[in-house]
């Protein structure tokens, strides 16, 4: 009965996973050899995941991700903003999409 029930649980995470979108950090302004795949059940989810994932390669030192931070902070508060919004509809099409 234990087995079965784990085996169900791992079945439903699995799913959960697989269907969950996902986003090439560099389709959000990550450097442009980052093929980490970003993952989230919502457009929101996709970009908090990817702002924590720039911050955590930027605490590891790497120095691309460091230049897509400072690209981005370079920018006036509107442009940034306008960034904001262009990432955060990338990730919106893509739930559209399906």
């Amino acid at each position: 009965m234990l087995i079965q029930s784990l085996y169900r649980e791992l079945t439903i995470l699995f799913t959960t996973i697989e269907n969950m979108k996902k986003i090439i950090c560099s389709d959000l302004g990550g450097p442009e050899d980052c093929e980490v795949e970003i993952r989230g059940n919502t457009p929101d989810e996709v970009v908090k995941n990817c702002q924590e994932h720039v911050m955590e390669e930027v605490e590891k030192g790497d120095s691309n991700h460091q230049d897509a931070v400072e690209n981005m902070q370079g920018l006036s508060p509107e442009e940034r903003q306008e960034q904001v919004d262009e990432y955060w509809q990338i990730c919106a099409d893509a739930f559209v999409r399906g």
